[in-house]
Parts: structure tokens; C-alpha cells; sequence
């Protein structure tokens, strides 16, 4: 019987913290800090890897959705290059294997992109629309409260206490 996933990574903590670490010298700072870095992200994998796959594609939901808005948004004036280019990647990543990984992280890539190009403004010489500016902010606190929950096992989110577990976040977006 092989170990699993998450018995193997237990195993890689305690080998760095037990051998690793004790045995860089004092004056390998930068060693220790570095070893240090590798168990905790080795810890927040432990506790992101089970679901990982399910919070990407809950991510490309969430990019889906606001590239749909801004396509159905006549009010929102963009290039027509720009919202054929976002309608067809729309289209093309609607109904793929959330389970697909790799295209799951290309989607994100290509959707993201062509959002970039209308937020940077191609085909439009004005500043940014004020509807097209909500969907955006309103997209990007949802996105970010959903990174932080993400990687509050970090420890550097101030406001870590106040956010929901990653499997509370995960079910609070199904």
C-alpha cells in the first residue's frame, strides 16, 4: 500500500524540521530562512492540495461570469474587436472539464487576458467606463476575498481571524 498525498507531505515537514533545520549552522541565515519558506509552503499545500482543482474551476466560474456580464452590457462601450474576442473565449471555455487542470488554468489565462485588454482600454480612447469599473470591483472583491481565504495559512493576513474556512469558502461558491 503506498502512502498517500498527505502522509507524504507530513513526511517532508518533519524531515525538514527534525533534520534539515537543525543541521544548517547559525550563521546560515539565509539557509534556515529558506528551509523555513519550504515547510510553509509545504504546510499550506497540506491544506490546500484536497481542494485545489475545485477552487480553480469555482475561480474560472467566477471570471466566466463577469466576462458574460461585460459581453451582455450594451451600456458598457468596448471595441467590438475587444467583446467578439472575450464572446468567443467565453464561448470556447464555457463547458470544459472543470476537472482539467491544465485547461482550466488556460481558460483563466485567456479570459483574464482578453478582460485585461478591455479594462487596458483597446479600441477605446476614453477613460474607463463607470459600469464597466463596478463589474470589475465588484468581481474583484469577491476574487480577493476568496485569495485571501485561500492563503490565510500564510499567516500574513492581518485580518485572517475574520475569514471562513477554505472548505466554508468553497460551499459558500458552489
Amino acid at each position: 500500500m503506498l502512502p498517500g498525498i498527505q502522509l507524504r507531505i507530513q513526511n517532508l515537514i518533519k524531515a525538514m524540521q527534525e533534520v534539515v533545520l537543525p543541521a544548517i549552522p547559525s550563521s546560515e541565515r539565509l539557509a534556515a530562512d529558506q528551509a523555513a519558506l519550504v515547510v510553509g509552503h509545504l504546510r499550506m499545500i497540506a491544506a490546500q492540495w484536497r481542494d485545489a482543482s475545485r477552487f480553480e474551476a469555482q475561480s474560472l466560474e467566477q471570471l466566466l461570469n463577469l466576462a458574460n456580464r461585460i459581453v451582455v452590457r450594451k451600456d458598457i462601450p468596448i471595441a467590438d474587436s475587444a467583446r467578439a474576442a472575450l464572446e468567443a473565449v467565453c464561448k470556447r471555455y464555457q463547458h470544459i472539464d472543470r476537472f482539467n487542470d491544465i485547461l482550466v488554468s488556460e481558460a483563466v489565462k485567456q479570459v483574464g487576458s482578453c478582460i485585461d485588454n478591455i479594462i487596458l482600454g483597446e479600441g477605446i480612447e476614453s477613460p474607463i467606463n463607470p459600469e464597466l469599473m463596478k463589474e470589475i470591483l465588484k468581481y474583484g472583491g469577491v476574487q480577493a476575498r476568496r485569495e485571501r481565504t485561500w492563503f490565510q495559512d500564510n499567516m500574513l493576513d492581518p485580518g485572517r481571524a475574520e475569514l471562513p474556512s477554505i472548505r466554508e469558502m468553497l460551499a459558500e461558491d458552489a
